[in-house]
């Protein structure tokens, strides 16, 4: 007869749920620890830690080797609580909420800023950094935490085999982004370039923070000659505007005004407005003249000429998939209410720019570049590039470029390129390299 024995140590079936939900609850309550303890800490420590690239770097590098040292000398499983999902989702959800919190701020301005925007919450905005949340010491702590799980996570599954390249891979390429955006932090230059038309040069930047200067001058490492610059025009002298009603505050008070939003040129295309609805233009009458009365039904008009002396359009609106009609004269503005705040009108152009357009010479030593810079057509040369973002209306011959060095961006994008590997990895190859069950061997009886 075959003796059972039975361990009296060991959890029956009763407490083993309790012990597995025991195991779940401190796995949370380490996860809430370690998220909210980085917040808090982070927040009294920045009391006398100004943001910074270097903050933000030398914070996240040190508190994440420490996580990383903790995982491995401290008992319980704070070493695989962090590479757990648990873990990675609490984080990520505090992440983006902290991005969120960034775009409804706007980052990075003078303090008087704040205080006209913001009013009574300014001194809470600037008081707890709210205006530089992602160079600070509480953003820190948790990409430490972030950058400890990726490696906690790694080590849990080292050696790598081939099943798990792409797992890897993908892990590798995080820790890649974050050394590109830690060198972004650090060594990135953003300042500014003046030039004249003429024969004008530049060595040096003016280095800019927030869009202020600093003072600071750094070495372009080549020189940047301005041949020409011209601020070119629209082809068309009038233009089809969309305005919205905003509110403005200034030493009276706050109140209404009308704001150009966007501009098209007058033709028959299609036009796509912001918020949704669409138009276009049945009729372009350069020399617009009424046939008859402008009161009969249906009104009969046309152009006299194609001089544009009294131009006008026919606009058709589409709102809500209804279409309607309306006769525009530029020389007596009259507008189309899409909304009492909405409103598109025919007028002539303002002192309006179609493209700003420089034309530079760099030189490096023996090497020289002949190349123009547009406004989304930047230039890019000697690890720089060079932004058209200024001009002057009383001064034609001068350009205002922006420069901008940043070394980690290459690393950044070679890390998403080995996500995408890992991923395409785990997907399309991985399967293929997992053994097949013999049919004999899994239908063989127990």
């Amino acid at each position: 007869m075959e003796v059972i024995t039975v361990d009296s140590t060991a959890p029956s079936l009763e407490t083993r749920p309790a012990l597995a939900l025991s195991v779940a609850q401190r796995e949370a309550l380490l996860t809430s620890g370690l998220v909210v303890g980085a917040i808090l800490l982070g927040m009294t420590l920045q009391v006398w830690v100004p943001p910074g690239g270097m903050t933000l770097v030398a914070a996240a590098v040190l508190a994440g080797a420490l996580v990383v040292a903790l995982g491995y000398v401290m008992p319980g499983r704070l070493r695989q609580t962090i590479a757990g999902f648990r873990f990675v989702a609490t984080l990520l959800f505090v992440l983006a909420g902290i991005a969120v919190l960034g775009t409804l701020i706007v980052q990075m301005k003078p303090p008087g800023f704040y205080e006209s925007r913001y009013r009574g919450l300014a001194m809470f905005i600037v008081g707890l950094r709210l205006d530089d949340l992602f160079h600070g010491l509480p953003f820190a702590l948790l990409m430490a935490l972030f950058g400890a799980s990726v490696i906690a996570s790694a080590t849990l599954r080292w050696p790598p085999k081939p099943k798990a390249a792409g797992f890897f891979l993908c892990h590798l390429g995080l820790l890649t982004s974050l050394a590109g955006a830690s060198a972004s932090a650090t060594l990135a230059i953003r300042g500014r370039i003046d030039l004249y038309a003429g024969g004008d040069h530049a060595t040096v930047v003016r280095v800019t923070r927030a869009g202020q200067p600093t003072g600071q001058m750094t070495q372009l490492g080549f020189d940047l000659g301005l041949d020409r610059f011209e601020a070119q025009a629209y082809e068309a002298e009038f233009r089809v505007g969309y305005y919205e009603q905003v509110k403005l505050q200034d030493e009276h008070g706050v109140h209404e005004n009308w704001k150009l939003v966007a501009s098209f040129d007058p033709d028959l295309a299609k036009h796509r407005l912001p918020n949704g609805d669409s138009f276009r233009l049945k009729g372009i009458y350069p020399d617009f003249r009424w046939h008859g009365d402008e009161s009969q039904q249906p009104a009969a008009y046309g152009t006299a000429s194609q001089e544009w002396r009294n131009p006008a359009v026919a606009i058709e609106v589409n709102q809500h998939g209804l279409s309607k009609e309306q006769v525009m004269v530029a020389h007596h503005p009259s507008a189309f209410f899409l909304a009492p705040t909405r409103a598109l009108t025919f007028e002539k152009r303002a002192e309006e720019k179609r493209a700003y357009v420089s034309w530079v010479t760099a030189r490096q030593g023996s090497d020289e570049v002949k190349q123009t810079i547009k406004v989304n057509e930047p230039m890019s040369y000697a690890g720089w590039t060079l932004y058209q973002v200024n001009y002057d209306p009383k001064d034609p011959s001068y350009s205002g470029l922006e420069a901008v060095y940043d070394p980690g961006v290459f690393w950044v994008f070679t890390g998403f390129a080995l996500i995408c590997a890992g991923v395409l990895y785990m997907f399309y190859v991985q399967p293929r390299l997992r053994k097949p069950t013999h049919p004999s061997t899994a239908c063989a009886p127990a």
